[in-house]
């Protein structure tokens, strides 16, 4: 596919135009990516939230329920159950189906407890989404990142899921030194697995990946990744091929074509953290983003989402996506805005990502 001709001046308006007019309409929190416990059966090596033993200030029952009510009446699609291991919870089930009758529910795991029985409960429960992590495209790899047996455990979790018919089920990889080279076996897997999504991240370190931070990826081992993803997409059309990364916009041809033909209603927002949805941790509180944008701007216990979503000067800022440094001078400041997570981590939710290996054309 041919990228549209267009100067960097030109992507910066026509992008700023489509940014401004979806931003303006959504006036809610489109997806809730909820942590709902630290209770975890695996100890990834990389695992960003140090999960393992469940919070003593984790919501109950009741409180989830109300929780979800609460996320209802703000105006929520979408909630993404996380955790640790949300299949830890005893009464992730009653979660789930509850959340079902208002809400389009989505379940991240690693799969090591998610049986046929525990599948087919979500799949009544009204789960519409499956994401299960697979950090490999061979047992060797996986199970040294996430421990033995994982990785068939997870391969056959993906199975049943497929099998039981799911609308969406997906993996979610996270490459580091460790697995890198092996990326393009790990799309070839998800294929052959009949998968509708591969989803790919870079390692962070946080949690227990701060003590692997010679593992990480460096900005142009970044950049090459989202390059590779882009490149398969073309070839395997069948399976949407990704990144949680908003940086995947600078290399995608289609995306960007899309997104900057006046013509077409297609847009990018990039980094979504308090733009499209928001994180809820174990404990209730309610952060922009679940990972590295944890900084509290309500209690969901005691604060109604929606007056947090219309009243938080923090995601006021994200929203008017007034970045600086290398992301303000950016072309594609509006259809990817950096990592806003990373941002924070450096020290500034609006400074520059350090992370980004792009250079821009503006100056």
């Amino acid at each position: 596919m041919k990228r549209l001709c267009l100067s960097p001046s030109d992507v910066l308006d026509f992008t700023w135009d489509k940014y401004q007019r979806k931003v303006s309409r959504l006036n809610h929190p489109v997806v809730i990516a909820w942590g709902l416990t630290s209770a975890c059966d695996l100890h990834c090596i990389h695992c960003a939230v140090d999960a393992g033993e469940p919070n003593k200030d984790e919501l109950s029952t009741e409180e989830a329920l109300m929780a979800i009510d609460n996320m209802a009446e703000a105006g929520t699609k979408h909630l993404l159950i996380a955790g640790g291991e949300p299949l830890l919870r005893k009464d992730i089930f009653t979660i789930a189906e509850y959340a079902a009758n208002s809400l389009s529910v989505g379940i991240n795991t690693n799969g090591f407890s998610l049986d046929r029985s525990a599948a087919q409960k979500l799949r009544d429960s009204g789960v519409n989404q499956v994401r299960v992590s697979l950090d490999g495209a061979k047992p060797e790899t996986h199970d040294m990142i996430r421990g033995k047996g994982s990785f068939e455990r997870a391969v056959e979790a993906i199975r049943i899921c497929v099998g039981l018919g799911f609308p969406d089920v997906g993996i979610e990889a996270t490459i580091s030194l460790l697995n890198y080279d092996e990326m393009p076996d790990m799309v070839r897997l998800a294929s052959d697995l009949g998968v509708g999504v591969f989803e790919a991240g870079d390692m962070a370190p946080a949690g227990r990946a701060k003590k692997l931070a010679h593992l990480c990826l460096s900005k142009e081992q970044r950049g090459e990744m989202l390059r590779f993803l882009a490149e398969m997409q073309e070839t395997i059309p069948s399976l949407i091929i990704t990144s949680e990364l908003p940086h995947i916009f600078i290399v995608s041809e289609e995306m960007q074509n899309k997104c900057t033909d006046i013509y077409s209603k297609d847009v990018s927002l990039g980094c979504g953290a308090g733009i499209v949805g928001a994180g809820l941790t174990v404990d209730g509180k309610i952060v922009p983003c679940p990972l590295g944008l944890q900084v509290e701007i309500g209690d969901i216990r005691k604060d109604r989402l929606k007056d947090v979503w219309a009243n938080s000067e923090l995601l006021k800022r994200l929203q008017s996506r007034e970045v600086t440094g290398k992301c303000g001078r950016c072309e594609y400041q509006y259809a990817c805005g950096g990592c806003r997570g990373a941002a924070a981590i450096a020290g500034d939710p609006m400074g520059e990502d350090p992370g980004c290996w792009y250079e821009p054309d503006l100056r």
